[in-house]
């Protein structure tokens, strides 16, 4: 969370946000979209984000004429990021926006500026959140910040509902749900326990997602449903090359679709080149919050072992490790242990606001996804959250994907 006040924002209809919703032009086909949040995003401003709208030289504008160490406001924030809608959030945890939409595509959503009963403010989470933006009444339901189903339109029926709303699907949420909410007084292995179960849990979401969404994409008549299905993946699998494939022959002519197959076929190629447990640690220069440059190659010579973990803002079950995270470090810091971040945020504003709502302890370096650390680890493909643990003085990967008390029993093990 962050102590950033709420800021009401007013743009142009080109981007634009009037106090409580767009306002619509009179030859534009309109999507309504409205219903409820859940907790603690039960409050503050819903709001939409149309990939196709980011303008990243937005925020290069105001830079241009900023003040040293001037925060960037909201309002430019969000017209980069490519917000479309905003809409207060009302008693009952209910919204409601009106969106010109002219073409079925994806877009996304967050809250912002949902305040803890302690007044400060909740921040935004938009892995997950994606959707279809097209002509109709929509209804949403939020379960919670990463989960939510949105009903009443033809293509979210087409490219969500026709998994999302199984029986499977849903059993295995609310299965995952419970199991990640902690216990009162449980014992240390009981809650190793838990973990485990919920662990478990996650990858069967993921496997019936990717199932439902490969299904979708290789038997739907629809050539631009197929797309859809696609485009709107938060994470991608060996089912988008074959997608991929099939769709190339249903429209040869399309550009979108070369492009992607070209990069799937690319993205294949690293899979061999990943880093594995056993291989050796490839060391990078990233830069801090301070805009100091670090070498990892340094953090090592004064560590016995290096966590290097990759991040994002908006990824939130990166944000849901790091509690732990800040356990482990505390336990095993003067002992030879050392973390160091980075963070994939293509908007330093969105790192800087997560770095002080988590308050990272150890060293935080960014930024953005086609920068040394994240291409020489081909972040893209192994997805978010991902850490290796590197014996320092070999330089040798000793372990991968070290996720709550495997982290614990792996630096007992190697400390205690």
């Amino acid at each position: 969370m962050s102590g950033r006040k709420t800021r009401k924002c007013v743009f142009t209809l080109a981007v634009a946000l009037s106090g409580a919703s767009l306002v619509l032009a009179e030859e534009a086909s309109v999507m309504v979209l409205e219903g409820t949040t859940a907790a603690p995003y039960d409050n503050g401003d819903f709001t939409v984000f149309d990939p196709a709208r980011r303008d990243p030289t937005r925020l290069e504008q105001w830079k241009n004429t900023a003040k040293p160490d001037e925060r960037v406001p909201l309002e430019v924030h969000l017209e980069a990021q490519g917000v479309i809608a905003q809409a207060p959030i009302g008693p009952g945890a209910k919204f409601r926006v009106e969106i010109p939409v002219d073409r079925p595509r994806t877009a996304s959503f967050a809250i912002y500026n949902a305040k803890a009963p302690d007044g400060r403010v909740w921040g935004p989470v938009r892995m997950g959140n994606n959707f279809i933006l097209e002509p109709g009444r929509l209804e949403l339901r939020m379960m919670r910040s990463d989960y939510s189903v949105i009903t009443g339109g033809h293509y979210n029926d087409a490219v969500f509902n026709s998994w999302r709303l199984t029986d499977e699907y849903a059993a295995a949420q609310s299965e995952y749900d419970q199991l990640r909410t902690p216990v009162e007084g449980e014992t240390e292995e009981s809650q190793r326990n838990r973990w485990d179960r919920t662990v478990v849990a996650q990858n069967k979401v993921a496997q019936l997602e990717a199932q439902g969404r490969s299904n979708v994409a290789l038997t739907d008549p629809d050539p631009l449903v197929r797309r859809l299905v696609i485009e709107s993946a938060w994470s991608i699998g060996p089912w988008v090359a074959d997608a991929l494939r099939v769709l190339a022959k249903l429209t040869p002519e399309d550009p979108w679709v070369i492009e992607r197959l070209a990069a799937s076929q690319a993205a294949s190629e690293t899979l061999a080149k990943l880093l594995r447990p056993g291989d050796q640690v490839i060391d990078f220069t990233g830069e801090t919050l301070d805009g100091e440059l670090v070498h990892t190659a340094d953090l090592r010579s004064n560590s016995r072992y290096l966590l290097l973990e990759f991040w994002a803002s908006w990824c939130g079950p990166c944000r849901l490790e790091i509690p732990h995270m800040k356990q482990a470090y505390a336990r095993f810091r003067d002992k030879g242990f050392e973390i160091v971040s980075f963070t994939v945020d293509e908007d330093r504003e969105d790192w800087v606001e997560a770095s002080e709502e988590e308050g990272l302890p150890w060293h935080n370096l960014g930024m953005g996804w086609e920068t040394e650390a994240p291409l020489a680890y081909n972040a893209r493909t192994e997805g978010l959250p991902n850490n290796y643990l590197v014996d320092s003085r070999t330089r040798t990967i000793i372990a991968k994907d070290l996720r709550r008390h495997k982290l614990d029993e792996k630096l007992e093990e190697l400390l205690e």
